[in-house]
């Protein structure tokens, strides 16, 4: 009985070796997105400012931060390239669904949108830290996080 069971431990051993499954990297290489993108709203004058410019933290996930000074101010934004390009023009999918962003939580965003705005209400000033995510070009996600310092 012993003799069977070291073959057959060998085979699955040998057979783990040779898999072709393969492990990606989260390393920031060539991009989905290949324009620079910016956070864009009432607070930037809906302009592509350097401070809001969205950077690269993986191949797939953006993200910038930004100094919300009003408590209990609804903010509207979007995230766009400088040309408000189709494809790279992200407002929210679904007005009652994705429009009001609340802390950690990820919305869909439409990058073909014209005035779907997203907006946060944030319960306190502070840091904020928006991303969002391509890895699904047709579904992206946007999120929003307080920053403590």
């Amino acid at each position: 009985m012993k003799k069977l069971i070291l073959p057959l431990t060998a085979a699955v051993v040998l057979s783990a070796c040779s898999s072709t499954d393969s492990f990606t990297s989260d390393e920031p290489s060539a991009s989905k997105v290949d324009q620079t993108m910016y956070l864009r709203g009432d607070f930037s004058l809906w302009e592509s400012q350097p401070e809001y410019q969205l950077n690269a933290i993986s191949r797939d996930i953006f993200q910038t931060r930004i100094k919300f000074t009003t408590a209990d101010k609804a903010y509207e934004f979007k995230i766009a390239d400088e040309n408000w390009s189709a494809g790279l023009n992200c407002g929210y999918k679904n007005e009652d669904l994705d429009k009001f962003l609340e802390l950690g939580i990820p919305v869909q965003a439409n990058c073909n949108s014209v005035y779907n705005y997203f907006s946060f209400t944030p319960y306190e000033a502070g840091w904020y830290e928006v991303s969002i995510n391509f890895r699904n070009l047709d579904k992206p996600l946007v999120t929003i996080n307080q920053i403590f310092e």
